[in-house]
């Protein structure tokens, strides 16, 4: 049992989270949320535990953001009624499913075109359910999402006449100023890209259309996001724990996940190898960083090795000692391991099961 022993009692390699740190975290971003006067919707693509989801409902979020219909399935089966599902649901079966979760929570579908409606409405009859709906626009990452404006109106109008659906208002994801440099002109992106959503939700509501959410942003862009006046709620969920990826845009917030591993082997004075590889710290991003260990010149990953090479030689490091890696990009990490450990001061507080793990459907 983990609980309550030391940190360097577990087996490895390990996912860890600083509870002093995530904390911390929570708080930075609710009271982002509170002063600028709009909604915290977490999105909890990279959280995946429902425990984590409810503390963030306690420290002051209304709902959460899910990208997939089987990870909202979790969170509902966990008490949590307030879903936002962004990836669009399509497919017999799995509308179906999304129909019938409505019976017993309040999910939030996403729609871009009229093949969504029409599947979304039918279903929704079938079982009996009126299904919580929100159109995606478009603003500038041109991924999913509705041309901003007009198109808008015309999609939402066919929502509200569906006896099955309620159209609930548009969300949209300005990830495309997530790279933006210097700072002055990040801001100036996101302002327009948000404006383009605040222009349709004006034409919604002139066509006599309710819109009661106006959803965006993400960690990268959060601190931004939230300071447009007229959105009602921000996703931004990733920066509880902080990460490398993060702080290459800009978020500075202090680094609460950790990967422990062992070292397995030191072939020369300056060469630690680690237990943890790719396959634990997802490297798809950007690589991890050592955490405590002084003057490595590049760091490497395979499967299953962690190697990091020094500047100078480093006789202090020993087989057997235990080592951890800074997490590159949450999202990438997280969905690798079964059970998350909460640790405070050295001691494991709590274990964690990712039942998010897995849900792609």
């Amino acid at each position: 049992m983990s609980i309550g022993g030391s940190v360097d009692e577990l087996e490895t390699p390990a996912l860890l989270v600083d509870l002093e740190i995530l904390d911390g975290n929570i708080r930075r971003m609710a009271e982002t949320f509170r002063e600028a006067g709009v909604g915290w919707r977490p999105h909890t693509k990279a959280i995946k535990i429902p425990a984590l989801a409810h503390r963030l409902l306690a420290a002051g979020a209304h709902g959460i953001t899910c990208a997939k219909l089987a990870e909202a399935e979790v969170m509902a089966q966990a008490g949590i009624r307030d879903i936002l599902i962004t990836g669009p649901v399509v497919g017999r079966r799995k509308v179906a499913r999304l129909a019938l979760l409505a019976l017993q929570a309040d999910p939030i579908a996403t729609v871009d075109c009229l093949e969504h409606v029409d599947a979304l409405d039918e279903a929704a009859q079938t079982y009996g359910s009126r299904v919580r709906v929100v159109i995606e626009v478009d603003i500038g990452m041109h991924r999913c999402g509705v041309q901003p404006g007009e198109p808008v109106v015309a999609l939402a109008r066919e929502i509200h006449e569906r006896r099955g659906l309620r159209f609930a208002g548009l969300m949209a994801w300005e990830g495309h100023a997530l790279r933006v440099t210097p700072i002055e002109e990040k801001r100036r992106v996101v302002e327009e890209s948000v404006g383009l959503l605040l222009d349709s939700a004006r034409r919604c509501r002139e066509a006599e259309l309710p819109v009661e959410i106006v959803s965006c942003g993400g960690t990268g862009t959060y601190p931004l996001s939230a300071a447009v006046g007229g959105i009602t709620e921000v996703e931004a969920g990733g920066g509880i724990y902080g990460d490398l990826v993060y702080r290459s845009y800009g978020i500075d917030h202090p680094q609460a996940m950790t990967v422990l591993a062992t070292v397995i082997s030191r072939p020369t004075p300056t060469r630690v190898v680690t237990d943890a590889g790719f396959k634990s710290l997802g490297t798809a991003h950007t690589l991890p960083q050592a955490k405590g260990l002084d003057g490595v010149a590049s760091a490497k990953f395979s499967a299953e090795h962690g190697t990091a090479e020094l500047e100078q030689s480093n006789e202090s490091v020993r087989v057997g000692d235990r080592l951890e890696w800074y997490v590159g990009y949450t999202d990438s990490t997280v969905f690798l391991h079964d059970v998350l450990y909460g640790v405070r001061g050295g001691t494991v507080e709590v274990a964690w099961p990712i039942l998010g793990r897995g849900k792609l459907q």
